[in-house]
């Protein structure tokens, strides 16, 4: 399964603690994103995991919210293949 938690740019530290508490291994996107029309620096999680972790990803998309004062951040869920070689 893929997730995705994509957030604002505001504090690297905020998002990459949190998220090496629940997963120890991710990957950190930098993208450039609109919210409500207003174009901003975002970061995008990547969690690639066996099986399904809603609960888990659900509570660090929060806690990533609450330590930025965020009004929302996006999850996705997206079923995937894939293999390490």
């Amino acid at each position: 399964m893929l997730y995705r938690i994509f957030t604002e740019d505001l504090k690297p530290k905020t998002i990459q603690e949190p998220a090496s508490k629940y997963f120890d291994s991710f990957t950190i996107n930098k993208a450039v994103g609109y919210w409500k029309g207003i174009k901003e620096n975002s970061t995008i999680l990547e969690f690639v995991l066996d099986g399904p972790h809603d609960a888990k990803i659900t509570q660090l998309a929060t806690e990533i919210k609450i330590s930025l004062n965020q009004e929302a951040v996006l999850v996705q869920k997206i079923a995937n293949n894939n293999w390490l070689v």
